[in-house]
């Protein structure tokens, strides 16, 4: 009798703890690893603020190419997501300190400011903090929402994330050597008309369209050179795969944005530039 009571007494004892473990886990589990779902209009800024250097990584699943992502050496104090078009996102932040730090959510918004969603007080250790943010269309857009420098230059920075690098860099080049040359010969012609006199001097009309015509030639030059290059990194591939059977894991240097945009972008300069001929006959005279 006195041994079956015993038995007894120690399977609720083990009932007991493996209940209390039941109930203290999950909450442990909780309270390190939490997640949030957060609801942006697209424009507005994702923060993950921390009062000390604690963020560790930060993971994003979801359409990077559309996502703006704060370029920092971690472990840091902030992380930062941006998009300027619907997307949804998870972001998995792991958090790190040896002594007490508070993490925060923040939304920011480009015209109103900044609105905190919840913080976190982490006594030491690990926090891996789980973000599920939906980037829903802005209900201002297109209703007359006054136009700030702060939003005027968050536009050009996303709109310059559009371009990969190098587009970036050959344009780069092409405008400082153009616009020197350009610069150089516009100023040596109007000299020397001056002092020959044979020919009228450059006009602001005449400079207007030289002008033009430079930036013209810019886009045109890129244009030639881009297409070029993505023809010819196609051509190796294709030729490495289909004729020595090689795969080349190149860097993609193929962007069809970029073609299309300055496309359009020398159009509009080409049309200006015959327009000013033709209508306004602004065009220089020149020699034979």
């Amino acid at each position: 009798m006195v041994g079956g009571l015993k038995r007894a007494s120690w399977i609720l004892v083990a009932l007991a703890f493996v209940l209390l473990t039941a109930i203290i886990s999950p909450g442990y589990s909780a309270a390190t690893n939490p997640q949030e779902s957060v609801n942006l209009y697209t424009g507005d800024k994702l923060i993950v603020s921390s009062s000390q250097p604690a963020i560790q990584s930060a993971y994003v699943r979801g359409n990077l190419s559309a996502a703006v992502l704060s370029n920092t050496n971690y472990p840091s104090k902030n992380f930062t997501l941006t998009t300027n078009s619907t997307q949804l996102y998870t972001v998995d932040t792991w958090l790190s300190y040896p002594s007490a730090y508070t993490t925060s959510i923040i939304i920011r918004d480009p015209t109103s400011g900044a609105t905190q969603y919840t913080s976190y007080y982490v006594s030491g250790g690990d926090l891996n903090l789980t973000i599920f943010a939906s980037f829903q269309p802005n209900p201002n857009a297109g209703m007359g929402t006054p136009v700030t420098w702060n939003s005027l230059y968050g536009w050009f920075f996303q709109f310059g994330n559009a371009f990969p690098l190098w587009i970036k860099i050959l344009y780069s080049i092409l405008t400082a050597q153009f616009a020197f040359v350009g610069y150089r010969w516009i100023k040596f012609e109007d000299e020397r008309r001056r002092l020959e006199g044979h020919l009228p001097p450059f006009d602001r009309g005449n400079r207007i369209y030289l002008w033009i015509d430079v930036f013209f030639r810019i886009l045109l030059s890129g244009f030639v050179i881009s297409l070029a290059v993505m023809i010819g990194e196609v051509l190796v591939i294709t030729v490495a795969l289909y004729l020595f059977f090689v795969n080349l894991n190149l860097f993609s240097l193929v962007d069809f944005f970029s073609l299309f945009f300055v496309a359009a972008l020398g159009t509009i300069a080409y049309l200006m530039r015959e327009g000013l001929d033709r209508f306004f006959d602004l065009k220089p005279i020149m020699e034979d």
